[in-house]
């Protein structure tokens, strides 16, 4: 049997809990990378705030209760595999919370700024969530994202954002990232280079002032046409989208749903619309193509004719 799945078996686990192990097997596994790993769970531990794990205490309050069951070998016998499953839940646990991500989300109407470790800021627009590794994140600085933020990354290593339609790369810049029903990507500052996920990709590279579109699968690169998302400045805008996306961002921005059976929401759509005022954001939006609206008593449902 290999040295770490011996230390890492159950019984063993048990016997060294309960203060039964050997001279030779305990130097043995104190040597190991189970004994390490547990140790090193216990060092990170002690350096966060809030309550503390003393290992050592833990171990000694397992192994008194056992000495005092030795005259009763069932119930030792039960102990020791209860003993060693709460161990390896402890190493478990360590484990996905020292080695496993943080994730950051905001729902409808909601926005967030996260401050990363490297200095690095990233601001979540509604219904957009983030996550990263918790720990050594500075020696693999890369992101999981979804929904829409705006990245102001600090100079350094590779920083990756990857996305359900791609992977975006930089070293120090300033951009904008949508993955909603339509997939956008904004460079403010410096240079970025979006790779998309089909094999027969074409990786794309954006320089200050220029924006990216997936459309259709086809990507479309322009100037744009801001200084800053129009997200940042509190409204959504649109250029010939069908209102179906309209729809959705509205509902994105405010507790609202729709009942538009009765319409086209293919329909191309251009304009903008705040995000501090419903019946504003309604007015702007449905009026100029002739729509007719009327909002339920809770507020919650907006029902849509023409």
């Amino acid at each position: 049997m290999p040295m770490k799945e011996k230390y890492a078996n159950e019984e063993f686990l048990a016997r060294w809990l309960a203060g039964e192990l050997s001279d030779e097997e305990l130097a043995g596994f104190r040597a190991s990378d189970v004994h390490r790993e547990i140790m090193a769970i216990d060092k990170a531990a002690r350096s966060l705030s809030g309550p503390e794990i003393d290992v050592e205490k833990a171990l000694s309050l397992v192994t008194s209760k056992n000495q005092k069951a030795q005259n009763k070998p069932k119930v030792k016998r039960l102990w020791a595999f209860t003993a060693a499953a709460a161990c390896i839940a402890i190493l478990f646990g360590g484990y996905i919370y020292f080695y496993g991500t943080k994730t950051y989300s905001t729902g409808i109407g909601e926005k967030e700024t996260v401050l990363l470790a490297d200095g690095s800021i990233i601001e979540l627009n509604a219904n957009s969530t983030l996550s990263h590794r918790r720990f050594n994140w500075q020696e693999d600085r890369a992101v999981d994202f979804d929904g829409e933020a705006f990245f102001d990354i600090r100079s350094g290593k590779d920083f990756t954002v990857r996305t359900p339609r791609g992977t975006i790369t930089v070293l120090g810049t300033r951009f904008n990232i949508r993955n909603r029903g339509d997939f956008k990507v904004e460079c403010y500052e410096g240079t970025i280079v979006y790779v998309p996920l089909s094999e027969n990709r074409t990786d794309t590279e954006l320089t200050q002032g220029t924006e990216i579109q997936l459309i259709d699968g086809e990507i479309l690169q322009r100037e744009i046409p801001h200084s800053s998302p129009d997200w940042k400045n509190g409204f959504s805008s649109f250029s010939g989208r069908p209102l179906s996306e309209v729809l959705d961002e509205l509902a994105l921005q405010y507790p609202i749903g729709f009942n538009s059976a009765a319409i086209d929401v293919n329909r191309k759509f251009t304009g903008k619309f705040t995000h501090d005022n419903l019946e504003n954001a309604l007015k702007t939006t449905l009026e100029p193509m002739g729509i007719k609206y009327h909002i339920s008593k809770d507020k919650r449902i907006i029902t849509l004719s023409e």
